[in-house]
């Protein structure tokens, strides 16, 4: 089955509440700090509107030839650091190990370098996700030397975790 990734759009709002759901069920890695059951679809669809318009922030949607969402990549401005984005990226689990997670983060990488305005990306990642990790080296992204921390995670544990990040060479 093929997987096409792009930029999600306000279409998307009510698949994309879906997708992560899901993702929250099925990964211990995968928290949203809000209450998604706050969230109106309308107010998502406005919210990709938003995020779409910016030169710091996006979002992609990995999308099945059948409609289906199955990954969501994003990078959203550090609030009071236009230039820097953290990054996000998630994929279920039936998709998993197929190299869709690595095929959003090289078009994000490519959105940073080809329109953003963004000089550097960032992400924090827990010590155990292996794999994660593993893709984010791939891509380029640097370990922060000093930046261990501890995290929660989707099951309200606190869990070892790092920053990395990635220089955007324009």
């Amino acid at each position: 089955m093929e997987v096409f990734v792009r930029p999600a759009d306000r279409q998307d709002a009510v698949n994309l509440m879906h997708l992560i759901f899901q993702l929250q069920d099925e990964s211990n890695t995968f928290i949203v700090e809000q209450d998604l059951n706050q969230i109106e679809v309308q107010e998502e669809a406005d919210n990709i509107d938003i995020l779409q318009t910016t030169t710091n922030n996006i979002m992609l949607v990995s999308k099945t030839e059948t409609g289906q969402l199955v990954g969501l990549a994003s990078a959203a401005a550090m609030p009071g650091q236009p230039k820097v984005a953290e990054i996000g990226v998630a994929v279920i689990n039936d998709f998993q190990g197929h190299g869709l997670a690595q095929a959003m983060l090289a078009e994000l990488c490519d959105w940073a370098q080809t329109f953003s305005t963004v000089e550097k990306m960032m992400l924090t990642v827990q010590t155990s996700n292996a794999a994660a990790i593993h893709i984010y080296e791939k891509i380029g992204f640097k370990r922060v030397v000093g930046s261990e921390k501890m995290v929660l995670n989707s099951d309200h544990e606190n869990v070892p975790a790092f920053d990395m990040t990635l220089v955007v060479v324009k």
